[in-house]
């Protein structure tokens, strides 16, 4: 036996804490360039909010047009509302510039065969990484979405902005997960299914897809990312009406389905 609470062979054991810390921060470090570009992005969304405010002389939740349209005309005005339309996204670049090769990189550069021969369970360490960041894209967001609201209009939407930004990170981190497991082109194809996913929708809105063969539509809904959920959602945020909880769980099914299969896949994938 060794003195000083030191194991065998003169090792100290490691800290519970530093067994949770110490990966987090590799994690942190190896998108820290991720992470400064989103600073960035976010950093400028809050300016415009402050130059289209000052600008306007909006106040009292009240955004004026008439100024920009005085100043540089519709294409002023209308890149202003893009942008607008655009923080509404916020939370969707967050999650995919964060979690963008969650898994995929370290399998490319190899590390994935030294976290594997580690006591800890691959499984564990991704998911306290997809984790991490899942949280992070939503820190982010939940300051700039709020904040570009407050500098623009005097006032943020209140919880339902919470939610919201939840509903895109609870709906995009594990499906990048899964898709991470796979392949290095994760990001892509979750743009692409995104793409696909809001198509979808609006042509099953529209009643284009009435004829279409039984089953196959409900497939594809289930199977692409929940654009209708999200849009149910939205529309509750911007015509603040009560938040639609029963859209919400079904994203959080989505998601809790897209971590079961990215876990499953992690256990058989070849490193």
């Amino acid at each position: 036996m060794t003195d000083g609470g030191q194991a065998a062979g003169g090792r100290a054991p490691v800290p519970a804490r530093a067994a949770w810390f110490a990966p987090a921060v590799l994690a942190l470090r190896a998108i820290q360039r991720r992470i400064a570009l989103l600073a960035g992005f976010a950093a400028l969304f809050l300016l415009a909010a402050t130059a289209a405010r000052l600008i306007t002389g909006a106040h009292d939740g009240h955004f004026e047009l008439d100024r920009l349209f005085e100043i540089g005309g519709a294409p002023l005005a209308s890149g202003l509302l893009l942008l607008g339309w655009v923080i509404g996204r916020f939370p969707l670049i967050a999650v995919l510039a964060l979690m963008g090769g969650v898994f995929s990189r370290d399998r490319e550069r190899g590390y994935a065969r030294l976290y594997y021969a580690r006591p800890i369970a691959p499984i564990v360490l991704y998911a306290r990484r997809a984790a991490l960041l899942a949280c992070l894209a939503f820190v982010f967001s939940a300051i700039v979405m709020p904040g570009f609201d407050a500098i623009l209009l005097g006032a943020w939407a209140g919880p339902a902005t919470l939610v919201l930004i939840a509903a895109y990170v609870l709906a995009y981190g594990p499906l990048v997960a899964l898709l991470s497991v796979w392949t290095r082109h994760d990001v892509w194809i979750a743009v692409m299914l995104a793409i696909a996913a809001i198509t979808l929708h609006a042509l099953r809105s529209a009643g284009l897809l009435a004829t279409a063969p039984p089953g196959v539509v409900e497939v594809a809904a289930v199977a692409l990312p929940p654009h209708g959920a999200l849009f149910a959602i939205e529309s509750a945020f911007a015509e603040l009406r009560p938040i639609p909880w029963d859209a919400f769980l079904y994203i959080v099914m989505y998601a809790v389905l897209m971590l079961l299969l990215a876990g499953v896949s992690l256990g058989r994938r070849e490193v």
